[in-house]
């Protein structure tokens, strides 16, 4: 018997291992090391990448959400252990009854918190020239594919996680061909002349109110009518002269109508980012500054229907050029940190130095696997919380004013109104 358990786990071991040498990493596929300085992959590439993954890992697969404003190919890559990828059917069902508290009886609730799974939704790259996440999302959707350890498998084991390499697929293609174009002159890093969304450009986050482009309707389809994720996280850029990175919770004002537990999770979620980052040697994170609770029009939205919304914001370099930031260059200025200097909510101000690509994906990374952590660890908290706040929104309803809002059918502008 002692024989035979010693076999099996030998073999598979050597399975392991047959799957990750077969499995090409980013560097390999791309020829270059992912993060080098003035090298960048595509929205082509990397789908393309994120596609070959799906063929030799059982733990991905890849959906065509559909066309983008011009044209392209919007994807997600769907993350998790064997068995869940098998049950993705189910587990949206699931997620949806718990979206929708009024189909269920509590003890239906219950076992659905008790057996169900973290849908976690992370989008990267909605801003263009914030391209750091965009590549990122190759190395962690790499590394889940192919690590056999402990850790790897308690988050696939708890979580779904649903990776969209870009949420502007045709800005990024836009960006990188103009980057690559100027390279090496004086006019790498540049800003192109014309827009990154032909429509609306930066304000590709600001359109979730209205959903009037294809994009934010995609994203919209897996938010609220397809995947119902209990968790968002949104991964940005910013310039380059302050923090290094922030992570929730917020700063003030929050909307009185949120509920304190969702924002008491928003706070779980980037406190553990916090910690995740320092123990990595990782100066130079902040919190609660700039960035409110208190956002109605862009992906945050995803919060008005208590879904955890993450905001993280990375220092930029000049796209995948690096850039050398004298300390004395370092300001604060904006609201939680009047100076650039050690407060409560930035414990470890960076001091100053060469800020390149590989930096942005390194913060990336580890942050994305705090998520991950968190999600998984806390995994009935986050199921029961789910279907706590929506079924408090349903009964206040009932309950409190307003109870609807009428609107006149006599406009004094009927097409607009």
């Amino acid at each position: 018997m002692i024989k035979r358990v010693k076999f099996l786990a030998l073999f598979l071991f050597i399975v392991s291992l047959s799957l990750q040498a077969q499995i090409q990493s980013p560097d390999n596929f791309l020829g270059f090391p992912l993060g080098a300085d003035r090298k960048l992959a595509n929205y082509h590439q990397i789908s393309e990448y994120l596609s070959l993954l799906a063929k030799n890992s059982p733990r991905i697969e890849v959906f065509n959400l559909g066309k983008t404003t011009d044209g392209n190919d919007m994807i997600i890559a769907v993350i998790s252990s064997k068995k869940n990828i098998r049950n993705l059917g189910n587990i949206k069902k699931q997620n949806y009854q718990l979206a929708h508290p009024e189909l269920l009886t509590q003890q239906q609730a219950e076992n659905l918190i008790q057996n169900g799974k973290v849908t976690a939704f992370i989008t990267c790259n909605i801003h263009s020239t914030e391209i750091g996440a965009s590549q990122m999302s190759m190395e962690i959707a790499y590394e889940l594919a192919t690590r056999n350890d402990e850790q790897a498998k308690f988050y696939l084991d708890n979580v779904v996680l649903i990776l969209m390499p870009s949420a502007n697929p045709d800005g990024q293609l836009m960006v990188t061909d103009w980057y690559r174009k100027w390279v090496g002159t004086e006019y790498e890093g540049g800003r192109m002349p014309w827009l990154y969304h032909r429509y609306v450009g930066h304000d590709t986050n600001r359109d979730f109110y209205m959903l009037n482009m294809k994009e934010s309707k995609l994203i919209n389809k897996v938010m609220s009518q397809e995947w119902f994720p209990q968790v968002h996280l949104d991964e940005h850029q910013m310039g380059s002269t302050g923090p290094r990175m922030f992570v929730p919770p917020y700063e003030d004002p929050m909307s009185p109508h949120l509920s304190p537990l969702l924002l008491r999770l928003e706070a779980l979620y980037g406190s553990n980012m916090s910690f995740r980052l320092e123990e990595n040697g990782k100066s130079g994170v902040i919190d609660t500054w700039a960035f409110d609770s208190y956002w109605p029009g862009g992906t945050r939205t995803a919060a008005w229907k208590n879904i955890v919304s993450l905001l993280t914001e990375l220092a930029s370099c000049r796209v995948a050029t690096p850039i050398f930031i004298e300390e004395n260059e370092l300001s604060g200025g904006r609201k939680g940190l009047a100076e650039y200097r050690q407060q409560i909510n930035f414990p470890n101000p960076w001091r100053g130095g060469w800020w390149r690509l590989r930096d942005i994906i390194d913060y990336e990374i580890i942050a994305t696997y705090a998520f991950l952590e968190t999600s998984a660890k806390y995994r009935e908290g986050i199921l029961r919380g789910f279907y706590q706040m929506n079924l408090r929104g349903i009964e206040k309803g009932k309950t409190e004013a307003p109870y609807a809002f009428i609107i006149t059918a006599n406009q004094r502008d009927p097409i607009t109104a």
